[in-house]
């Protein structure tokens, strides 16, 4: 490599520590300067008249390269001294800190702002395009907007964009959540590795919650306040405020801190933030937006609506009103985002806020409607202790002209029914849904009541009639048919097919999604239509995610007892029927184990582990799918090596049975494992034995 400054003698002094003072910078400075050109070695002063002494006398000009410079007065004014001294000295600083050090300096200094550091979008589009991860225009420009173009986030994107890829246009959601975790990693990792941080991790989300962050602001958090800012600004993870001493968040780090927040601060009820602004200047632009977050949700727009409250989320300031006020500001805007981010595919943090709304509306009837909303998500994820207890806390008689009064009414209702559908008690849930009132212009429950309409169809046997329902309403609401919506209405759908035996549309529903909710639908497919080893690496695959829900990890703990059964391992089937087993104990599921086919319940049942008392009389009875065995047609000569394979033989002796060639052989092997879904002759034998050939 060629050397960028030939004429020049360069000398690097690395970052400054946060106790070091100026005295002992500036004789860092002179030790690095005097390694590089020759100085008296008697000399016994090393500080800053030492440092103007050797570059007044240096032959060959010199470069000064600072690195993670504090700069405090004392360095920038030693600086602004050094560089009047000698006119051919130049300084490279690089720094996090704010100050004064343009004032007084030579006209041709430039001052870069984190502005200009900051990635454009032609920028991006090259840098991962070099990267080897190139992005269609309308991803780059909804990646710098969300990150704000922060280079420590951009650099750590091709990583991320390479093992999850955007498949579309239209997966805004999917690709804010590659850009979310990558930021979300970037600040965590950046407080961890700082000691002075690693342990105030609280300080610092509750920093968050402020338009802009000053000493005083943090006089009640018991922190070194100076400190405290100083460490925060030279990670960079705070900015100066033009025109005022006071420091802020980058948008796309304040939304990382409070989305943190949320999950690591749930008891916080007498705080304001994440709530729509109280501030006199700004409340009336909030309503106006939260107003929109609403029509937006309606439409189907869940991405659009989840942004704005985002930038909700990021204005967040203490409200000026009565305590009274604050409290249900707060509560209604936390309901509204979880509602939000629930239908965007953001479910813990749908979570985190209808917990808040519900904790800071405690009394009041927005914390009413998000105990409701709250325990029909964990209706949904199968845990009923949850649910039941969030469903039975004390309520004051509802107004039905409330605006959300029909839609609390509605969610403790769904919730109800899959409670009694998950108890196998379909009489029970037929009772509570038939109740639900029909309406051309649905509230925005729709997917979930369709799902536990689906669910008790399947439960019933009457598959079509919860088909034609579903094709119905998707008719008359296809603006509804997206986001979570779209996850929860095609996995039921993709079931009700199943049990109609049809499982190219099934496939077809569902061979897109990799969301976790789809899974056990993902598994029961392979195992219907005979392979249980694909099913089985799902089960593996997907039952060890820390994201899976109590119904999701039991319904693939009963699949995977069902598919080492139809692979003839009894043994590796019991400990998956003692986790279903357990699971069951803890939330009060039962229906899992009616989601396999008569034949597959039959072999669990024989197993030796006794189920539920509730379940075991009924798992045969209600058993919800097929009670033919899939159709796999084969041809004379693929019927022919099978044969041999059942019988023993190796491919060369099937080969001078059937008076053909080895490779002849082989590729009717080939053929044969692929339409019968396995990878070997022992696992084509077993499936042939669970399966109907033609």
């Amino acid at each position: 490599m060629t050397d960028p400054e030939p004429c020049r003698v360069i000398a690097y002094v690395g970052p400054s520590t946060a106790d070091s003072a100026a005295d002992r910078y500036w004789t860092r400075i002179f030790d690095s300067v005097r390694r590089c050109i020759d100085i008296d070695a008697s000399r016994t002063s090393r500080g800053f008249a030492a440092l103007r002494t050797a570059l007044s006398t240096a032959d060959t000009p010199v470069t000064l390269v600072l690195d993670g410079t504090r700069l405090d007065e004392d360095v920038a004014e030693g600086i602004g001294t050094l560089l009047a001294d000698e006119p051919t000295l130049r300084i490279v600083v690089a720094t996090r800190t704010t100050s004064s050090a343009g004032a007084g300096m030579p006209s041709d200094t430039r001052i870069l702002t984190s502005a200009d550091l900051a990635f454009t979008v032609d920028e991006t589009t090259a840098y991962l395009r070099d990267a080897g991860v190139p992005q269609e225009r309308w991803v780059v420009e909804r990646i710098v907007h969300r990150t704000g173009g922060l280079p420590a986030v951009i650099g750590r994107l091709p990583t991320a964009l390479s093992s999850a890829p955007i498949p579309g246009a239209t997966e805004l959601e999917h690709l804010d959540r590659i850009v979310d975790a990558v930021i979300d990693s970037v600040t965590a990792r950046t407080i961890k590795n700082e000691p002075l941080l690693a342990h105030l991790l609280r300080p610092v989300l509750m920093s968050a919650m402020t338009d802009s962050l000053t000493c005083a602001s943090l006089a009640e958090s018991g922190v070194d306040a100076p400190t405290f800012v100083t460490t925060l600004e030279s990670l960079g993870l705070v900015e100066s405020v033009p025109g005022s001493p006071a420091r802020a968040y980058p948008d796309a780090v304040r939304r990382s801190l409070l989305r943190r927040a949320v999950a690591d601060l749930p008891a916080e009820p007498t705080r304001t933030y994440l709530v729509v602004p109280g501030a006199v200047d700004r409340g009336s632009d909030s309503a106006a937006l939260l107003g929109q977050v609403v029509a937006l949700r309606k439409e189907g727009r869940f991405a659009e609506a989840a942004s704005i409250c985002d930038d909700l989320a990021s204005r967040a300031v203490s409200s000026s009103g009565t305590p009274e006020t604050t409290v249900v500001s707060d509560a209604a805007f936390c309901f509204q985002a979880g509602l939000t981010y629930f239908f965007a595919v953001r479910p813990h943090e749908a979570m985190g806020m209808l917990r808040r709304a519900r904790s800071a509306g405690a009394g009041t009837p927005v914390g009413e409607d998000a105990a409701a909303v709250l325990g029909l998500m964990h209706a949904l994820r199968g845990e009923g202790p949850e649910a039941r207890a969030a469903l039975s806390t004390d309520r004051s008689p509802r107004r039905h002209h409330r605006n959300n009064a029909r839609l609390a009414h509605t969610a403790e209702q769904i919730a109800a029914a899959l409670l009694a559908i998950d108890r196998l008690e379909s009489d029970v849930a037929l009772d509570i849904l038939v109740d639900i009132e029909a309406s051309t212009a649905p509230n925005e429950l729709w997917a979930l009541t369709l799902y536990a309409q689906g669910s008790l169809a399947l439960l019933t046997h009457t598959p079509m009639d919860g088909l034609r329902r579903i094709k119905a309403e998707i008719r008359k609401h296809p603006e509804l048919h997206a986001g979570y919506n779209a996850v929860l209405v095609n996995a039921i759908r993709a079931d009700l097919e199943l049990a109609l035996g049809d499982f190219d549309r099934a496939r077809n529903l569902v061979a897109d999604s990799t969301h976790l909710f789809t899974a056990p639908v993902h598994a029961r497919m392979r195992l219907l239509t005979g392979d249980p080893a694909g099913s089985e690496a799902l089960v593996h695959h997907y039952g060890t995610d820390p994201n899976c829900t109590p119904r999701q990890a039991m319904e693939l703990a009963v699949l995977g007892a069902a598919a080492a059964c139809a692979l003839g391992r009894d043994t590796e089937a019991r400990p998956h029927l003692d986790r279903s087993i357990a699971l069951s104990q803890q939330t009060g599921l039962l229906r899992p184990f009616t989601m396999v086919s008569p034949l597959m319940a039959r072999h669990l049942g024989s197993l030796g582990v006794d189920l539920p008392t509730a379940a075991e009389p009924t798992a045969l009875d209600t058993a919800t799918y097929p009670k033919s065995k899939p159709v796999v047609r084969l041809t004379p000569r693929e019927r022919a090596v099978l044969d041999g394979l059942i019988a023993g033989r190796s491919a060369r002796t099937i080969a001078k049975v059937e008076f053909v060639s080895v490779n002849t052989v082989k590729t009717q092997l080939r053929s044969l494992y692929r339409k019968l879904g396995v990878n070997s002759g022992k696992d084509a034998v077993i499936a042939a034995r669970h399966l109907m050939l033609d």
